[in-house]
């Protein structure tokens, strides 16, 4: 009977939870659970001076669909200390931007009843939320990576260069045809013939005057 009082009662104090202001839901928290990136297993905050500037349950802008070219982010759960028992609340993945940027969010469970209900919702955190939880990984010896994938930058590739024209040289044997080169010879040789034979005549002729 007493166990079904508790159920109930923390039941009903989550519901009001979510009515609450943010300074007021913080003071529930009892503990955060994180891994990701740079972080070996899993890192488990429970301090409550740390908790109350946890930042991610500030005024949330949501948004209609999930942010292209995200890579690998943090997932973080969200325990309540309800009567003296840690509920985990919500569950979300973190997703941060360059410093200086507020980060994306995609809640993925919200306790509903004594259950967490799946759910798929995006955000973007405010600034000051975002770098109120930048300060609180530092504080931890924690660095957080970017998980904003950017297209690799285009290579510039150098016109193409037409080749320079060659100056115009004289033909060489080598490129003329054989057939001319034997039709050169043979008319030289004739050539060479008919002179012998005109210079003997001439000769002869002298000869009988």
């Amino acid at each position: 009977m007493m166990r079904t009082k508790r159920q109930i009662l923390s039941v009903i104090l989550a519901i009001a939870l979510l009515a609450l202001p943010s300074t007021v839901f913080a003071k529930e928290l009892g503990l955060l659970t994180i891994t990701g990136p740079g972080i070996k297993g899993e890192f488990s905050l429970n301090n409550p001076d740390q908790l109350m500037n946890a930042g991610f349950f500030d005024q949330t802008d949501m948004m209609s669909k999930a942010p292209e070219n995200l890579g690998q982010g943090y997932n973080i759960t969200a325990h309540l200390n309800l009567d003296g028992k840690m509920t985990p609340f919500i569950t979300l993945v973190y997703y941060p931007t360059e410093k200086g940027q507020a980060g994306y969010v995609n809640y993925t469970g919200r306790l509903d009843g004594a259950t967490l209900r799946t759910v798929n919702e995006w955000g973007r955190l405010s600034l000051s939320a975002d770098n109120a939880f930048r300060v609180l990984m530092i504080a931890n010896n924690i660095t957080l990576q970017t998980a904003v994938i950017t297209a690799p930058a285009a290579v510039a590739v150098a016109p193409q260069t037409q080749p320079e024209a060659q100056p115009a040289s004289a033909p060489t044997a080598a490129s003329i045809p054989i057939p001319y080169i034997v039709l050169a010879l043979t008319a030289t040789v004739l050539a060479a013939l008919g002179t012998v034979l005109f210079v003997r005549r001439r000769a002869i002729n002298q000869r009988s005057a």
